[in-house]
């Protein structure tokens, strides 16, 4: 006698044959089965569950919050199961909070306790309980100030690696930020700072955000600001640069012999082939007329801002003083 199942029309419908496929296709539904049948007992139960509740608050534009307001709501919440699926069915709800309800309407915008679980409740529905609400209240301070620009002054120390220099000055994508606080502390502040920042053996141009060291009682826009610190490789050069006499009465001429020197210096490499203004001097005031000798101390003059140990092929040169 065949088994009953052998009839099911599922089977059929799917032209199982096999004995084995047959097995796991009946074990399958009968799984199914029980699922659904556990689903349908469980949700008429009653469940505890966590859930966030994203805070959105109605505020006029001119308005500024000035200690954190939070951006969710964690509930823990008791129903019955079917009322709760409704919820991961539906879109999350937004607890919307008017700031005119809750504002004392000078500095301070307030949700007690008790009124933010009323609000919450009406989400959930009357069968809900809650269980726990963090934060319990919400409590700001705000401003209708308008915004005062300040100047950032940057807190950076770098130190390149060996044979790197710093090639330029520090940039950054802003130059001052909007400040808001109570008229007061507005009249103080002129100025903001970044937290300090320290970068060693830096091989490579760095960029990073920064964040700017908060004041009490205010706030600022943007709250962080972007730098960029130029680092480049350097690379040794040579040249020959004519010496010049400073300091001479119109009445004498110095001859130099030599009248030009070697002068050997590191410079970053997008600065090694372009012709800078280098200068090596002999100062008239610093030759002793008195002595026998006649040689007179060379110094580097004009040295650009990119070129680090320079030094002389020579310390001095000598001299012949000729008078018109």
């Amino acid at each position: 006698m065949k088994p009953w199942w052998n009839d099911i029309k599922l089977f059929k419908f799917f032209k199982v044959e096999s004995s084995r496929t047959r097995s796991i296709l009946l074990y399958s539904v009968f799984v199914l089965i029980s699922a659904v049948l556990w689903c349908f007992l469980t949700l008429n139960n009653s469940i505890t569950i966590e859930c966030e509740l994203p805070v959105k608050i109605i505020k006029p534009g001119n308005v500024r919050f000035l200690s954190d307001v939070p951006d969710t709501i964690t509930v823990t919440v008791t129903d019955k199961g079917t009322s709760l699926v409704k919820r991961f069915i539906m879109p999350d709800p937004k607890l919307e909070l008017r700031f005119d309800e809750y504002s004392d309407g000078e500095s301070t915008f307030k949700v007690d306790a008790s009124q933010l679980r009323r609000v919450i409740a009406r989400q959930f529905g009357r069968t809900a309980t809650l269980s726990s609400i963090l934060p319990e209240s919400i409590n700001a301070r705000f401003t209708d100030q308008p915004g005062k620009r300040v100047p950032v002054i940057l807190d950076v120390e770098v130190e390149p690696a060996m044979l790197h220099t710093r090639n330029g000055v520090i940039t950054r994508d802003y130059d001052s930020v909007l400040v808001y606080a109570d008229y007061k502390t507005l009249k103080e502040i002129t100025e903001v700072y970044t937290y300090h920042v320290r970068e060693v053996n830096l091989t490579d141009t760095l960029r990073r955000r920064v964040a700017i060291s908060p004041i009490k009682g205010a706030v600022m826009e943007p709250r962080s600001i972007e730098i960029t610190i130029p680092i480049e490789k350097l690379v040794t050069r040579s040249q020959r640069v004519p010496i010049s006499v400073r300091n001479a009465p119109d009445n004498i001429n110095v001859v130099l012999f030599p009248s030009n020197v070697e002068v050997t210096y590191r410079t970053p490499m997008s600065e090694a082939h372009k012709e800078n203004a280098l200068t090596v001097v002999v100062d008239y005031n610093n030759i002793n007329l008195q002595s026998r000798g006649h040689k007179v101390p060379v110094q580097a003059g004009e040295v650009p801002g990119a070129y680090e140990d320079v030094r002389l092929a020579v310390d001095s040169v000598e001299y012949i003083i000729e008078k018109h």
